[in-house]
Protein backbone atom coordinates (compact mmCIF):
# COMPACT_ATOMS: atom_id res chain seq x y z
CA UNK A 1 0.00 0.00 0.00
CA UNK A 2 1.26 3.36 -0.78
CA UNK A 3 0.30 6.51 0.33
CA UNK A 4 -0.56 9.31 -1.95
CA UNK A 5 2.64 11.34 -1.90
CA UNK A 6 4.88 7.70 -2.63
CA UNK A 7 2.59 6.94 -5.30
CA UNK A 8 2.90 10.36 -6.67
CA UNK A 9 6.30 10.08 -7.07
CA UNK A 10 6.22 6.16 -7.80
CA UNK A 11 3.29 7.00 -10.98
CA UNK A 12 5.14 10.64 -12.08
CA UNK A 13 1.66 11.81 -11.19
CA UNK A 14 1.31 14.54 -9.28
CA UNK A 15 -1.21 14.75 -6.05
CA UNK A 16 -3.42 17.47 -7.13
CA UNK A 17 -4.24 15.26 -10.26
CA UNK A 18 -4.48 12.11 -8.30
CA UNK A 19 -7.18 13.76 -6.79
CA UNK A 20 -8.69 15.04 -9.60
CA UNK A 21 -8.91 11.57 -10.72
CA UNK A 22 -10.58 10.80 -7.97
CA UNK A 23 -12.77 12.92 -7.86
CA UNK A 24 -13.95 11.89 -11.36
CA UNK A 25 -13.93 8.30 -10.22
CA UNK A 26 -11.05 6.87 -12.72
CA UNK A 27 -8.22 6.06 -10.27
CA UNK A 28 -9.95 5.94 -6.65
CA UNK A 29 -7.79 5.14 -3.86
CA UNK A 30 -8.97 3.02 -0.59
CA UNK A 31 -9.39 5.55 2.32
CA UNK A 32 -8.77 4.63 6.33
CA UNK A 33 -11.48 6.26 7.80
CA UNK A 34 -9.54 7.20 10.96
CA UNK A 35 -6.95 9.51 9.82
CA UNK A 36 -8.23 10.09 6.14
CA UNK A 37 -5.07 8.95 4.15
CA UNK A 38 -5.06 7.74 0.81
CA UNK A 39 -3.91 4.42 0.00
CA UNK A 40 -3.05 2.85 -3.35
CA UNK A 41 -2.40 -0.55 -4.28
CA UNK A 42 0.04 -1.99 -6.76
CA UNK A 43 -3.08 -2.80 -9.22
CA UNK A 44 -3.34 0.95 -9.14
CA UNK A 45 0.02 1.03 -10.30
CA UNK A 46 -0.75 -0.21 -13.54
CA UNK A 47 -4.15 1.62 -13.45
CA UNK A 48 -2.31 4.78 -13.56
CA UNK A 49 0.35 4.12 -16.24
CA UNK A 50 -2.88 3.16 -18.21
CA UNK A 51 -4.11 6.53 -17.72
CA UNK A 52 -1.29 8.46 -18.41
CA UNK A 53 -1.04 6.26 -21.99
CA UNK A 54 -4.32 7.38 -22.57
CA UNK A 55 -4.31 10.74 -22.30
CA UNK A 56 -0.91 10.60 -24.09
CA UNK A 57 -3.13 9.53 -26.46
CA UNK A 58 -5.72 12.57 -26.61
CA UNK A 59 -8.06 10.21 -24.97
CA UNK A 60 -10.76 12.75 -22.61
CA UNK A 61 -11.21 11.57 -19.02
CA UNK A 62 -14.66 10.81 -19.69
CA UNK A 63 -13.63 9.15 -22.33
CA UNK A 64 -10.83 7.04 -20.29
CA UNK A 65 -13.63 5.72 -18.08
CA UNK A 66 -15.24 4.42 -20.47
CA UNK A 67 -12.02 2.37 -21.70
CA UNK A 68 -10.72 1.15 -18.76
CA UNK A 69 -14.08 -0.79 -18.60
CA UNK A 70 -14.15 -2.18 -22.16
CA UNK A 71 -12.90 -5.82 -23.33
CA UNK A 72 -10.34 -6.68 -25.54
CA UNK A 73 -12.71 -6.22 -28.52
CA UNK A 74 -14.14 -3.01 -27.23
CA UNK A 75 -11.01 -1.55 -26.64
CA UNK A 76 -9.55 -2.26 -30.37
CA UNK A 77 -12.53 -0.53 -31.61
CA UNK A 78 -12.40 2.43 -29.69
CA UNK A 79 -8.44 2.71 -30.55
CA UNK A 80 -9.10 2.34 -34.20
CA UNK A 81 -11.73 5.66 -34.01
CA UNK A 82 -9.26 7.55 -31.73
CA UNK A 83 -6.74 6.90 -34.50
CA UNK A 84 -9.28 8.13 -37.37
CA UNK A 85 -9.98 11.06 -35.22
CA UNK A 86 -5.97 12.23 -35.07
CA UNK A 87 -5.58 11.68 -38.86
CA UNK A 88 -8.28 13.92 -39.30
CA UNK A 89 -6.70 16.26 -36.78
CA UNK A 90 -3.29 15.74 -38.52
CA UNK A 91 -4.96 17.00 -42.01
CA UNK A 92 -6.62 20.01 -40.54
CA UNK A 93 -3.77 20.89 -38.52
CA UNK A 94 -1.33 20.16 -41.90
CA UNK A 95 -3.79 22.04 -43.69
CA UNK A 96 -3.72 25.20 -40.99
CA UNK A 97 0.55 25.36 -40.87
CA UNK A 98 0.60 25.62 -44.47
CA UNK A 99 -2.07 28.28 -44.84
CA UNK A 100 0.05 30.51 -41.90
CA UNK A 101 3.40 29.84 -43.64
CA UNK A 102 2.39 31.63 -46.59
CA UNK A 103 2.41 34.90 -44.25
CA UNK A 104 5.63 34.29 -42.92
CA UNK A 105 7.65 32.91 -45.76
CA UNK A 106 7.88 33.75 -49.81
CA UNK A 107 5.56 32.28 -51.92
CA UNK A 108 7.32 30.87 -55.33
CA UNK A 109 3.32 29.28 -56.01
CA UNK A 110 1.97 31.05 -59.07
CA UNK A 111 -0.34 33.28 -57.71
CA UNK A 112 -4.30 33.33 -59.22
CA UNK A 113 -6.67 36.23 -59.27
CA UNK A 114 -10.79 35.21 -59.31
CA UNK A 115 -12.63 37.39 -62.08
CA UNK A 116 -15.33 35.58 -61.36
CA UNK A 117 -16.85 35.60 -65.25
CA UNK A 118 -21.08 34.80 -64.68
CA UNK A 119 -22.57 32.34 -66.87
CA UNK A 120 -26.21 32.11 -67.07
CA UNK A 121 -27.41 28.24 -68.33
CA UNK A 122 -30.48 25.88 -67.50
CA UNK A 123 -29.62 23.28 -65.08
CA UNK A 124 -32.14 20.49 -66.12
CA UNK A 125 -34.36 18.42 -63.40
CA UNK A 126 -32.32 15.72 -61.36
CA UNK A 127 -32.80 13.81 -58.79
CA UNK A 128 -30.04 13.63 -55.83
CA UNK A 129 -29.64 11.89 -52.41
CA UNK A 130 -29.23 14.53 -49.62
CA UNK A 131 -29.05 14.83 -46.43
CA UNK A 132 -30.02 17.56 -44.47
CA UNK A 133 -28.63 19.22 -41.50
CA UNK A 134 -27.74 22.53 -39.50
CA UNK A 135 -24.00 22.51 -38.58
CA UNK A 136 -20.62 24.78 -39.07
CA UNK A 137 -17.85 24.47 -41.22
CA UNK A 138 -16.44 21.44 -39.87
CA UNK A 139 -19.63 19.98 -39.85
CA UNK A 140 -20.19 20.59 -43.40
CA UNK A 141 -17.47 18.58 -44.02
CA UNK A 142 -18.61 15.25 -41.94
CA UNK A 143 -22.16 16.08 -43.51
CA UNK A 144 -20.22 15.26 -46.94
CA UNK A 145 -17.97 12.19 -45.58
CA UNK A 146 -21.72 10.86 -44.25
CA UNK A 147 -22.96 11.37 -47.82
CA UNK A 148 -20.50 9.38 -49.36
CA UNK A 149 -20.43 6.56 -46.99
CA UNK A 150 -24.20 6.27 -47.84
CA UNK A 151 -23.70 6.34 -51.38
CA UNK A 152 -20.99 3.73 -50.87
CA UNK A 153 -23.50 1.37 -49.51
CA UNK A 154 -26.48 1.79 -52.18
CA UNK A 155 -24.30 2.21 -55.28
CA UNK A 156 -26.50 4.15 -57.23
CA UNK A 157 -25.23 5.49 -60.25
CA UNK A 158 -23.77 8.84 -60.10
CA UNK A 159 -23.92 12.05 -62.18
CA UNK A 160 -21.41 14.62 -62.08
CA UNK A 161 -20.01 15.75 -58.61
CA UNK A 162 -20.92 16.26 -54.88
CA UNK A 163 -22.89 19.96 -54.24
CA UNK A 164 -24.29 21.81 -51.25
CA UNK A 165 -27.31 23.75 -50.78
CA UNK A 166 -27.33 26.58 -48.49
CA UNK A 167 -30.27 27.90 -47.48
CA UNK A 168 -29.80 30.03 -44.59
CA UNK A 169 -27.68 31.22 -41.65
CA UNK A 170 -29.36 29.95 -38.19
CA UNK A 171 -29.86 32.96 -35.89
CA UNK A 172 -27.21 34.69 -33.72
CA UNK A 173 -24.41 32.17 -34.27
CA UNK A 174 -23.38 32.83 -38.14
CA UNK A 175 -20.82 30.01 -37.91
CA UNK A 176 -24.28 27.71 -38.03
CA UNK A 177 -26.04 27.24 -41.54
CA UNK A 178 -28.55 25.40 -42.74
CA UNK A 179 -27.20 22.90 -45.48
CA UNK A 180 -28.20 20.19 -47.62
CA UNK A 181 -25.90 18.21 -49.02
CA UNK A 182 -26.78 16.57 -52.62
CA UNK A 183 -25.19 14.08 -54.75
CA UNK A 184 -27.42 13.73 -58.23
CA UNK A 185 -28.24 9.93 -59.33
CA UNK A 186 -30.02 8.30 -61.93
CA UNK A 187 -33.23 6.71 -60.92
CA UNK A 188 -34.52 4.07 -62.89
CA UNK A 189 -37.56 3.34 -61.72
CA UNK A 190 -39.62 4.77 -58.64
CA UNK A 191 -37.79 5.09 -55.46
CA UNK A 192 -39.12 4.57 -52.07
CA UNK A 193 -35.74 6.23 -50.26
CA UNK A 194 -36.59 9.09 -48.14
CA UNK A 195 -33.60 10.79 -48.82
CA UNK A 196 -34.09 10.61 -52.50
CA UNK A 197 -35.26 14.28 -53.73
CA UNK A 198 -36.60 15.46 -57.23
CA UNK A 199 -35.38 18.48 -58.38
CA UNK A 200 -36.89 20.73 -60.79
CA UNK A 201 -35.68 22.33 -64.16
CA UNK A 202 -34.59 25.69 -63.88
CA UNK A 203 -32.69 28.96 -65.08
CA UNK A 204 -29.42 29.87 -63.14
CA UNK A 205 -26.40 31.86 -63.18
CA UNK A 206 -23.23 30.38 -61.81
CA UNK A 207 -19.70 31.31 -61.18
CA UNK A 208 -16.41 29.54 -60.41
CA UNK A 209 -14.15 30.24 -57.11
CA UNK A 210 -10.73 28.71 -56.96
CA UNK A 211 -8.75 28.51 -53.98
CA UNK A 212 -9.85 28.52 -50.54
CA UNK A 213 -12.96 28.84 -49.41
CA UNK A 214 -12.19 31.97 -47.00
CA UNK A 215 -12.86 34.26 -49.60
CA UNK A 216 -15.58 32.47 -51.64
CA UNK A 217 -17.73 35.07 -51.01
CA UNK A 218 -16.98 37.39 -53.59
CA UNK A 219 -18.08 34.78 -55.51
CA UNK A 220 -21.60 35.34 -54.34
CA UNK A 221 -21.30 39.04 -54.51
CA UNK A 222 -20.43 38.86 -58.05
CA UNK A 223 -23.96 36.82 -59.25
CA UNK A 224 -25.79 39.05 -56.69
CA UNK A 225 -24.05 41.85 -58.55
CA UNK A 226 -25.24 39.93 -62.22
CA UNK A 227 -28.46 39.83 -61.12
CA UNK A 228 -29.21 43.23 -59.57
CA UNK A 229 -27.66 44.77 -63.29
CA UNK A 230 -29.66 42.66 -65.67
CA UNK A 231 -33.07 42.51 -64.42
CA UNK A 232 -33.06 39.05 -62.47
CA UNK A 233 -34.13 38.22 -59.31
CA UNK A 234 -32.37 35.67 -57.28
CA UNK A 235 -34.66 32.40 -56.66
CA UNK A 236 -33.91 30.08 -53.98
CA UNK A 237 -30.67 29.12 -52.20
CA UNK A 238 -26.91 29.30 -53.21
CA UNK A 239 -25.87 25.84 -54.77
CA UNK A 240 -21.96 25.25 -54.10
CA UNK A 241 -20.62 21.87 -56.29
CA UNK A 242 -17.26 20.91 -55.35
CA UNK A 243 -15.45 19.87 -58.64
CA UNK A 244 -11.79 19.35 -56.41
CA UNK A 245 -12.18 19.60 -52.78
CA UNK A 246 -10.32 18.04 -49.78
CA UNK A 247 -11.27 14.42 -51.56
CA UNK A 248 -8.98 15.08 -54.06
CA UNK A 249 -6.35 17.54 -53.06
CA UNK A 250 -4.64 18.67 -50.01
CA UNK A 251 -3.60 22.07 -51.49
CA UNK A 252 -6.42 24.14 -50.67
CA UNK A 253 -5.46 26.60 -52.93
CA UNK A 254 -6.16 23.72 -55.53
CA UNK A 255 -10.04 24.08 -55.05
CA UNK A 256 -12.43 24.70 -57.71
CA UNK A 257 -15.85 25.17 -56.68
CA UNK A 258 -18.73 26.05 -58.65
CA UNK A 259 -21.42 28.73 -56.79
CA UNK A 260 -24.76 28.71 -58.55
CA UNK A 261 -28.11 29.82 -58.16
CA UNK A 262 -31.82 30.19 -59.65
CA UNK A 263 -33.05 33.46 -60.95
CA UNK A 264 -36.14 34.66 -62.58
CA UNK A 265 -36.95 37.97 -64.31
CA UNK A 266 -38.20 40.99 -62.00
Amino acid sequence: MYKIGEFSRINKISQRMLRYYDEKGLLIPKKDETNGYRYYTNEDISKGNKIKLLRKYHFSIDEIKNVLEMDSTTLTESYEQKIAELYEKTIEYYQLIEEMKTYIEPNNKIKRVNTYDVFWGVRKSFHAICIRKIVDEKGLELLIDQLLISINKTNPILVGKHLAIFYSMEGENYSQFDVEVCQPIIVEEEEKDTRIKFFEEENYIYTIHIGIYDSISYAYSALYDWAHLNGYCLDGPFIEKYYTDALITLDRDEYVTEVSIAIKKR
